[in-house]
């Protein structure tokens, strides 16, 4: 279970604690490139009558998720995935298209910027074709965080990602979004709601 989803995640961030040390924040950078959630975190009473919540209080955190996706929880791993959720019609042992909620412990002092830059530069060095397509800050349950979306290729598969993250004392708060790219759109609404729904308890 969750075979797939952990090699990617492993290939994406899996070095990302280890390499973000705590630095100085850096000047806003003026080629930021148009924000790709929004961010504002308003749900319509359409959007909510459609979605069901998840709640993890082991971890403390909720999530807001389309009542057509399935949740799944992993068992402990060193990644750190807690939660994962498949869009509809995906098969839990070969998923391609899902959301994945993840908590990593950091070094004491990492800063988002950190954070971000060794985010960055795990995924350039991961990847020879890695495509940084939008990057912008964001606000994730009332804290700073950072938004990624970027194109990888894994065992010859196009994945479209979008990443975002927060810091809250000494732990990272990351939500992912990953799916093959040409479907990509199909579920972009509903794993940026998701994005946009997840609280810290």
């Amino acid at each position: 279970m969750f075979k797939k989803i952990f090699l990617l995640v492993l290939l994406i961030v899996g070095s990302v604690a280890a390499s973000a040390q705590p630095c100085p924040e850096p000047s806003q950078d003026s080629s930021e490139i148009d924000e790709p959630v929004d961010t504002s975190g308003a749900l319509g009473l359409s959007d909510l009558q459609e979605l069901l919540l998840y709640e993890n209080p082991q971890y403390g955190f909720s999530v807001s998720y389309p009542s057509d996706w399935t949740v799944e929880e992993p068992d402990p791993n060193e990644l750190g995935i807690v939660a994962g959720f498949l869009a509809p019609g995906e098969d839990i042992e070969d998923p391609m298209d899902y959301v994945t909620v993840q908590i990593e412990s950091l070094p004491t002092g990492t800063t988002l910027s950190g954070y971000t830059q060794a985010v960055l530069t795990n995924l350039r060095s991961s990847y020879p074709d890695f495509e940084l397509l939008a990057e912008s800050a964001m606000t994730i349950s009332e804290e700073p965080a950072h938004v990624i979306a970027y194109g990888v290729t894994v065992d010859q598969t196009a994945y479209q990602v979008l990443l975002a993250y927060t810091i809250k004392g000494d732990n990272a708060y990351i939500i992912t979004y990953y799916a093959l790219a040409d479907k990509y759109a199909e579920f972009e609404d509903a794993a940026k709601k998701m994005i946009n729904s997840f609280s810290l308890t």
